[in-house]
């Protein structure tokens, strides 16, 4: 039988901790560039943003001139009906169900109804719950003149259940 090799004792690992402390700058934001151009980027930003934040399952198509403020704003309906819907134990079909909701200034929900079913009767209820289910979403934002925006969302049953 051969010796068993006797293990090294482990390192012991000592943390050392840098006292010295770290100053940071903001970034400085370019006077030259003129506003037309930080408009577009900031407009291109939103809308990278959204498309990486918005679930599949949900999409909202935006009214107005997309600014920042409107995709913002679209942003924030969509993640809410999102949040409101909640799809039934079997779903039969996987066609999209399309809805119209209107919101006033104040963010009270004046109308929202299915303008698109699916076919698939408890689907279609369940989005129904989601629309009787979200009576106020937020203000708009600030500086805003319109006194309502018309969303048209659609829910997709399928995408949705694979989240």
């Amino acid at each position: 039988m051969k010796p068993v090799p006797e293990k090294p004792e482990p390192k012991l690992h000592q943390i050392q901790v840098n006292t010295q402390p770290v100053v940071r700058t903001p970034p400085k934001i370019s006077t030259t560039t003129d506003n037309s151009q930080q408009t577009e980027r900031a407009i291109s930003t939103a809308i990278r943003n959204l498309k990486r934040n918005f679930s599949p399952g949900t999409t909202i198509e935006m009214p107005g001139d997309s600014t920042v403020a409107y995709a913002n704003y679209a942003s924030v309906v969509k993640s809410i009906y999102d949040r409101a819907w909640t799809l039934p134990d079997t779903i039969a079909g996987d066609e999209n169900i399309t809805v119209k909701v209107t919101i006033a200034s104040d963010g009270t929900v004046i109308s929202s109804h299915i303008i698109e079913r699916s076919g698939d009767a408890p689907v279609d209820a369940s989005v129904q719950r989601a629309l009787d289910r979200v009576s106020f979403v937020a203000p708009f934002p600030e500086g805003s003149s319109d006194k309502q925006r018309t969303y048209t969302i659609n829910f997709n049953p399928q995408i949705k259940k694979s989240e």
